[in-house]
């Protein structure tokens, strides 16, 4: 074999891996990215800090509709009107809350606890638990993390926690109806620790459930290693097969004497518009990065929000308990001590984030915009690699008998 036609066979084998490299390496560079980009963890994330945000403030309007307060925390999310129907009744598919009575009047009060009706926090109530229960039905078609290690039904639990919840609310109503403050009262603080409970509570199955959402994002492009090492031999393959093309066509020209060879050329071409195609992966990537950061933003101000109303809430639960659960023993030494530690605490503040949570929309909208072009990368990387071969295998038959 001659010197020349070797060194044909040697451009065109290199140019054959250098362009096969190039396919993978954008492939993998522009899935990763948008692959993550189209998964609903983010999704999953926003609505399980919406659930307990709903559920807090739930816990809370159920509290002061026992209470018997005019009206619930003025500041208080989800917070409306007065209901001058009267009628108090329950949405469809919503659970009843635990009402002392129905309508304004006071006929329900409990001989010990005086508690009335208060219809705009029966309202608040209804709305926040069947927001929760909406919101929660939704965050477990979205979950992604079913291979992240730790317990995978946190969700369905809460589900099913909540269910107990809203029956422990409407059995305080129920005893509260029949004159029992004392039973009723215990009803509602053990619904109430149900919800708060450090360790068992469902905002706490909640929390654990949207940090295993956050612990795949993690593992996901563009926030591993796998971004950067995709990215550099990207990079390597796109500059390794241009300079190949380019020493390609250098060559040529200088043996055989003649013009640029148009199909070198045009896969050039194709490797440049491959090149372009695959950039949007960065842009992607980037829309992807806000787009987490500040879904944590709303996640964590969503969480200052819980620990207010949780605060606030046990201010008015404590209120509410002392006249029935004052006296020593008549409640219990846990329930005696929670009175105890309860002082006056600030209404929870107006939640803020619904403007960043539609800016979330549009980097995630924007990270998935590109997502279609996928398919340019393997047509491309073909009818490049053809181009190659067809523009280099004429110059190898010149020179198949002729030992040079």
């Amino acid at each position: 074999m001659s010197t020349t036609r070797r060194t044909l066979w040697r451009l065109r084998a290199m140019l054959t891996v250098a362009v096969a490299a190039l396919f993978v390496t954008s492939f993998w560079l522009f899935q990763g990215v948008h692959q993550t980009a189209d998964s609903r963890a983010i999704s999953a994330i926003l609505e399980i800090s919406s659930v307990r945000q709903a559920l807090a403030t739930a816990d809370r309007a159920a509290v002061e509709t026992f209470l018997g307060t005019s009206e619930p925390a003025a500041s208080g999310p989800g917070a409306s009107g007065p209901n001058t129907s009267g009628s108090g009744a329950p949405e469809p598919g919503a659970p009843e809350p635990g009402a002392p009575g129905s309508g304004a009047s006071g006929s329900g009060a409990s001989g010990s606890g005086g508690a009335t009706l208060t219809l705009p926090a029966e309202q608040e109530y209804r709305e926040q638990i069947q927001t929760a229960g909406l919101n929660l039905a939704q965050a477990a078609r979205d979950d992604v993390a079913d291979d992240v290690p730790g317990r995978s039904d946190d969700l369905q639990l809460a589900q099913g926690m909540l269910a107990v919840y809203t029956t422990l609310v409407e059995q305080a109503g129920e005893h509260y109806r029949r004159g029992d403050g004392t039973v009723g009262a215990t009803y509602l603080w053990g619904a109430s620790r149900l919800m708060h409970h450090d360790r068992q509570g469902i905002l706490k199955t909640l929390d654990d459930a949207q940090e295993r959402q956050w612990t795949w994002l993690r593992a996901q492009f563009p926030s591993t290693w796998a971004m950067r090492t995709a990215t550099v031999c990207w990079g390597l393959s796109l500059l390794t097969t241009l300079a190949l093309l380019f020493g390609t066509q250098v060559f040529l020209r200088r043996r055989f004497r003649r013009d640029l060879n148009p199909r070198l050329l045009t896969a050039t071409a194709l490797v440049l518009v491959l090149a372009a195609a695959t950039s949007p992966a960065y842009f992607s990537g980037a829309d992807l990065d806000e787009a987490g950061t500040m879904t944590r933003r709303v996640a964590e101000a969503r969480k200052a929000g819980v620990e207010a109303e949780h605060d606030y809430g046990d201010e008015r639960l404590a209120r509410l308990l002392d006249p029935v659960c004052g006296a020593p023993g008549t409640c219990g030494p846990t329930v005696a001590k929670e009175l105890r530690v309860r002082s006056n605490v600030p209404p929870p503040p107006v939640p803020r984030e619904a403007a960043e949570i539609r800016e979330v929309n549009v980097r995630m909208r924007d990270a998935t915009e590109y997502a279609g072009l996928v398919f340019l990368i393997p047509l491309l990387s073909a009818a490049a690699g053809a181009l190659i071969w067809s523009g280099v295998h004429p110059r190898l038959n010149e020179y198949r008998y002729r030992p040079r």
